[in-house]
């Protein structure tokens, strides 16, 4: 019996010191929930946590597809956080991606049912087949501890004409020439222009551009342009009159300004190429290249001067009235050395025919216009009366020694 009660007595004991021991141990403990003096109350407090937490959803969903944008340019995106749980949800920001930056993060801490935007930033920097971004915004969830927002998308060409360029060939000057094409455009913010209009002041009054409305597409609509977001059409307009010769510039666009404090204007070109073919013809044999529009003069000695014609064939259909004349010689050195001399010759029923003599009387002074470069050549400007072709140039080379 002594035994026994030995026993008790020594299990007692030890269940005391094991007792205290734990509750040595477990005061004061620094836990999730605070520092607790009593486990039980603890576990209690974690029970009720479980029974009310936060939780964060991303409307609309945590990526964003900026699709294809233009090298060098920046764009943002904002997602909006929102806890849709029973406690309030602690936000850090904690890094992104090298070319990814979170540009704002209003609220640190989000009670039930509050929303907050985060804004990511992207600057499109070399030309890679696709890209994709992320930050990772932290919480003070247990079970969400990070939330990774990704932006992605192309970079590339903002835009595409179809065709790349308008190639008129050999048109005529007294008829109007017109040329249809289409702009697509690649950017998600949409390229809105105020004007189209040709590079050179001098022929921008015969040579129109028309802008179409802009048009949404959806994604793989145009299989050749599966990327574009928008696209317009355009118009460009030959007016008669367009001297004869080579056709070679842009057609300017110029981009809607974004804002009243932007002071820059942005443009894009369109290359149109082509050739103004006037109902006047050269018959000059091989000292007219009529591809350039070049008449060989020769080279002579001053002592003997230099002495050429060829033919003007004109073609309208009211030929018996058909005039020409000289319009100016140039530059000054050319137009006190260079004669020019027109003789009518015959009158067809829709054809009329002029000789035309270019002289450089003997004991002019040595002079050369060689024709290297444009600004080598002597000019001549022939005018008429018809509206088709008021004015017909020509480049004259030439060269006279002692």
């Amino acid at each position: 019996m002594k035994t026994l009660i030995l026993i008790a007595v020594c299990i007692g004991i030890g269940y005391g010191i094991a007792l205290n021991e734990f509750r040595s141990r477990t005061t004061n403990i620094k836990n999730v929930l605070g520092s607790e003096t009593d486990m039980t109350a603890a576990l209690e407090k974690a029970k009720a946590a479980e029974a009310k937490r936060g939780k964060i959803e991303v409307l609309g969903g945590s990526e964003f597809d900026f699709g294809t944008m233009s090298r060098g340019t920046k764009r943002n995106h904002t997602f909006v956080f929102k806890n849709i749980g029973d406690a309030p949800v602690e936000l850090a920001n904690k890094g992104s991606t090298c070319k990814c930056t979170v540009g704002t993060l209003d609220a640190k801490t989000l009670e039930p049912g509050e929303e907050t935007p985060v804004k990511l930033e992207w600057l499109a920097e070399g030309l890679v087949a696709d890209f994709a971004q992320t930050a990772t915004i932290g919480t003070s969830l247990f079970d969400q501890e990070e939330i990774k927002l990704t932006v992605k998308g192309k970079i590339g060409q903002a835009y595409v004409f179809d065709p790349p360029s308008a190639d008129f060939r050999d048109f005529l000057a007294g008829e109007e020439n017109e040329f249809k094409g289409r702009l697509y455009i690649f950017d998600e913010a949409a390229i809105e222009f105020s004007s189209l209009a040709w590079s050179d002041a001098t022929l921008s009054s015969r040579i129109i551009g028309e802008l179409g409305e802009t048009k949404k597409l959806e994604k793989g609509e145009i299989t050749q342009f599966a990327d574009a977001r928008t696209y317009f059409d355009f118009k460009i307009l030959l007016k008669k009159g367009i001297p004869a010769g080579a056709l070679s510039g842009n057609m300017v666009f110029t981009k809607k300004a974004e804002n009243q404090e932007q002071t820059k204007t942005e443009t894009i070109n369109f290359p149109i190429n082509g050739r103004s073919v006037a109902p006047i013809r050269v018959i000059a044999g091989p000292d007219y290249i009529e591809e350039r529009n070049i008449f060989a003069l020769g080279t002579a000695k001053s002592e003997a001067g230099l002495k050429k014609s060829f033919v003007l064939a004109i073609k309208n259909e009211d030929a018996a009235n058909i005039e020409i004349k000289v319009g100016k010689v140039s530059p000054a050195p050319a137009e006190g050395a260079l004669k020019v001399t027109i003789t009518e010759l015959k009158v067809l029923p829709k054809q009329k025919m002029f000789s035309v003599t270019l002289e450089i009387p003997a004991g002019t002074a040595p002079i050369e216009f060689g024709g290297a470069f444009g600004k080598d050549f002597a000019k001549i400007v022939l005018e008429t009366n018809m509206e088709s072709a008021p004015q017909f140039p020509m480049f004259i080379k030439f060269r006279i020694s002692e």
